[in-house]
């Protein structure tokens, strides 16, 4: 997001996706480095190379691991990288592992995972001081208690994506939920706590939706979300594009990076994403797993991934904000996506663990909501 808020595109679709992906491939091409602080990894060599395993999201996730960041790592390190895409079930494969034999040795996770994680002990208390590039990461991000067991490599914002060319409104602010204009909306059925901030960001009656953090907002919240029309709930990304393609719904809630990335890859609907001037967000984690006898190895990855040099090619490839406050990003991140640390205010990242001791009772009630549209 450009510094001058008031000098940025709110929406953009996929043509301007496609043309801004054409040069996607130089730039990474151009990425090299070495030196102190600068990706160069601690504890691993080429003279006694290691299998390193690293569980990350599936879909454009692994993508960039895989074709960017393993690569890269494989040449520096002499190590192997082996990606493994998940999109559920990582704390159950960890805690149900031997406890010297976990299935990986570094693994993604939002702050749920992490919360999760922590009550079995399944991580490793991050060492910032074995990370020479820790000092770069953004304060915003470093404020949770999810930092101090897992290390904030990436985030991304909550966005309206829709079918541009079937929409009779254009969406700028979440509040446009709720306006007259309305029509149309679908929302995820999952997690129920990425619509319940939404729904904090409308009601504004306090900063950065902090409503959602005190269970006796819930009732009004949850009103919000019924004064939403939604037409229908999807379940998962593809069911999202087959909403919209179809016109059962013409505009939903939805991730910038991924809008993003679905629009330069579609030819059959000329998908708008919107993302709102305060927004809602979430911060990809990377914890090291208890057990793997790799401690050292995985904290070296981790130095690397954040690397200016690392947060600039990933940036490059997928439309997320990065930790490291050097980073470099292609024109249509910066444009819509808040990106210096201070422009983080602008932003309410999900903090799990604030809401765990009621997070089954509003589970269900959103689950009734759902079931009863």
């Amino acid at each position: 997001m450009a510094e001058n808020d008031s000098s940025r595109s709110p929406t953009v679709n996929r043509r301007a996706f496609l043309a801004a992906g054409a040069a996607t491939t130089a730039a990474l091409a151009g990425c090299t480095g070495s030196g102190e602080g600068d990706g160069t990894v601690t504890g691993s060599s080429a003279s006694s190379s290691e299998v390193l395993r690293v569980s990350t999201w599936s879909g454009a996730n692994t993508d960039v691991f895989k074709n960017v960041i393993k690569p890269r790592y494989e040449d520096r390190t002499g190590n192997t990288l082996e990606v493994v895409g998940n999109w559920s079930g990582i704390v159950p494969k960890v805690r149900q592992s031997p406890e010297d034999d976990p299935p990986f040795d570094v693994t993604v996770g939002g702050g749920r995972i992490n919360y999760r994680g922590n009550q079995g002990d399944l991580w490793e208390p991050v060492r910032y001081d074995n990370l020479s590039n820790s000092g770069a990461i953004k304060d915003r991000l470093m404020g949770s208690q999810a930092a101090e067991t897992a290390v904030p490599v990436a985030y991304g914002v909550h966005a309206y994506v829709y079918n541009e060319d079937a929409t009779t409104w254009t969406p700028e602010t979440w509040a446009d939920m709720v306006s007259e204009e309305a029509s149309n909306v679908t929302l995820a059925s999952g997690f129920w706590l990425k619509n319940l901030m939404m729904a904090a960001v409308i009601d504004d009656s306090e900063p950065l939706a902090r409503e959602v953090y005190d269970r006796d907002n819930a009732d009004e919240l949850f009103d919000i979300l019924r004064d939403i029309p939604v037409s229908t709930f999807y379940e998962g990304a593809q069911d999202l594009w087959t909403t919209l393609e179809q016109g059962l719904a013409n505009v939903g809630h939805y991730f910038f990076a991924y809008g993003l990335a679905k629009a330069r890859s579609t030819e059959t609907m000329n998908i708008g994403v919107t993302v709102p001037e305060q927004t809602t967000g979430y911060t990809d984690y990377y914890h090291v797993v208890r057990g793997s006898g790799k401690r050292e190895t995985a904290e070296g990855f981790l130095d690397f991934l954040i690397s200016p040099e690392m947060q600039t090619a990933y940036a490059d490839e997928f439309g997320l904000g990065m930790a490291n406050a050097e980073t470099e990003y292609p024109d249509v991140t910066a444009e819509n996506v808040p990106t210096a640390n201070e422009e983080l205010g602008n932003v309410a990242f999900r903090d799990f663990a604030r809401v765990a001791k009621y997070s089954s009772d509003l589970n269900e009630e959103y689950r009734q909501l759902v079931q009863n549209n």
